[in-house]
């Protein structure tokens, strides 16, 4: 029975609607989860230690027979190799781990160069890094090709110790004299390695200076409003796939398998005379007994019945409330109305155990009792009151449990002749589906669902409210005094419990 737009009717698949019109129903929350977000992204920018940041370029003349890209990256890993890493920190006085964390070295990708980076906390300090890098890699250059100083001088001294036993009483076959021959051949070649080592290096650029480059207000406060949104959306709607709930009117009568009487998915919120003119449009003539039942807790508030029975009696005469919910104030709402006046009331209705109430337009009454919940959902329980009062009414409205108050629910709304849902955007689809599922009697008894938003709806072109507005006229104490007469009677209980267990 679904249609487009609208949710599987057993409320556990994938729910068949568009994302946005899951979001647009949580949107003020989004917003706040975005600034929220924002707001904690910019004070962590503005509390963050600053990064500033200097390079190099370190220009090579390569051989062009050479591997030119292989060439460069091993100049590269050479800077920023553990050996240069050590000697750096020993020569700035920091840990290696610094070094390691605030160096890095790049060769180009279409040049014969690489780059040597350095961030510190202050634009001196990372001139200073890069600076040292760029030296420590020349001296690293000069070293792993032999011609380092250390090395010549070691060559050098064992030479000279050698020239001095040569061809003497120790050297009698020359192998000694032969020996410093070719350690002075060797320091000759270190030494041309040494005035030709960096000869590779064509440039070594001096340090340019990038300036700060961390933090960035205004980049992580659009960062961390986008993570703002990217979670804030993914949790509502990981929110509704474990609890899904009906998005419009529609979704609502497809997931409980019953017509829609008043609601759809416009943003108008229906009014009591539109839920009135429905009701009465759906319902056969021959219903006496009307069931009204929320789907869940807060689906139905107190005003919207006062409302409809107020409407409905301007229109069909009396109304009779018999109240069987677990906790209502309907009573209080429907005492703003004016008391009754006329004396064509069935007798029981100026007794104390009822109050009654006109609706303040044309001959309509509305009458109300309280019910026990536990009388009311015993098989049979409400048989007598319909059988001593229904008859001398034109329309009782039996006030039940919620659906998710099951079975109580079902016990009382199967003694209705028909049996009305009304569901919010609250409303879950899982606990609507369970009722055609599981009960299939009271679903047979379900004539339709009116859906609007928690907490009632539109008020009538004649409120409750301005249909008690002559109680204050100067008349108002007699009309007070038989308002007490028909609430409280001579009993401490409240009147309206005649059917309600009593208390001790």
């Amino acid at each position: 029975m679904s249609s487009a737009g609208s949710q599987s009717g057993d409320g556990r698949n994938a729910p068949a609607l568009s994302l946005l019109r899951v979001l647009g129903r949580r949107w003020f929350h989004i917003v706040i989860a975005v600034v929220a977000c924002g707001v904690l992204g910019l004070a962590v920018s503005l509390v963050a230690t600053p990064t500033y940041q200097a390079s190099a370029r370190v220009f090579l003349t390569l051989d062009p027979n050479s591997d030119h890209p292989r060439t460069l990256e091993t100049q590269a890993e050479l800077a920023t190799s553990t050996q240069a890493i050590s000697d750096i920190a020993k020569t700035l006085r920091v840990s290696e781990s610094y070094i390691a964390a605030h160096l890095t070295a790049a060769p180009a990708a279409a040049a014969d160069y690489f780059t040597i980076t350095g961030t510190s906390n202050n634009q001196k300090k990372a001139n200073e890094l890069v600076i040292t890098a760029r030296d420590e890699y020349k001296s690293l250059l000069v070293t792993y090709s032999g011609g380092s100083q250390a090395t010549i001088d070691d060559l050098t001294a064992k030479q000279a110790a050698l020239e001095k036993e040569a061809n003497g009483p120790k050297d009698p076959s020359g192998a000694i004299a032969d020996a410093a021959n070719r350690l002075l051949e060797q320091i000759t070649t270190a030494e041309v390695a040494q005035a030709t080592a960096t000869s590779m290096i064509g440039l070594a650029e001096a340090p340019t200076e990038g300036g700060k480059i961390a933090p960035k207000p205004f980049t992580n406060l659009l960062i961390a409003m986008l993570v703002g949104l990217f979670l804030a959306v993914a949790f509502v709607w990981i929110r509704y796939l474990r609890r899904p709930t009906v998005l419009d009117g529609r979704a609502a009568a497809d997931a409980i398998g019953a017509p829609l009487i008043v609601g759809g998915s416009g943003p108008a919120t229906p009014s009591i005379d539109t839920i009135v003119s429905a009701m009465a449009a759906v319902l056969s003539p021959t219903v006496k007994v009307v069931s009204l039942t929320a789907a869940a807790q807060g689906d139905l508030s107190s005003d919207t019945v006062a409302g409809i029975a107020a409407s409905w009696s301007d229109d069909q005469g009396v109304v009779l409330v018999l109240d069987a919910s677990p906790s209502s104030d309907v009573r209080a709402v429907l005492e703003r109305l004016p008391p009754a006046t006329s004396g064509a009331l069935p007798r029981w209705a100026h007794e104390a155990t009822c109050m009654a109430r006109s609706s303040g337009g044309g001959r309509g009454h509305v009458l109300y009792n309280r019910v026990s919940p536990s009388r009311a959902s015993r098989p049979g329980g409400l048989a007598p009151i319909l059988a001593d009062r229904a008859r001398d009414v034109d329309l009782v409205l039996l006030l039940t449990p919620s659906l998710t108050d099951l079975p109580m629910t079902a016990a009382s709304a199967l003694q209705a002749d028909a049996v009305v849902v009304v569901t919010s955007a609250f409303t879950r689809t899982d606990e609507l589906a369970a009722v055609a599922r599981d009960w299939p009697a009271l679903s047979d008894r379900i004539v339709g669902v009116i859906h609007g938003d928690r907490g009632g709806f539109r008020a009538s072109t004649t409120a409750v409210e301005d249909r008690g507005a002559n109680r204050s006229s100067p008349s108002g104490s007699a009309d007070r005094g038989r308002d007490r007469d028909y609430d409280r009677g001579d009993t401490e209980v409240d009147s309206t419990d005649r059917f309600a267990r009593p208390r001790y």
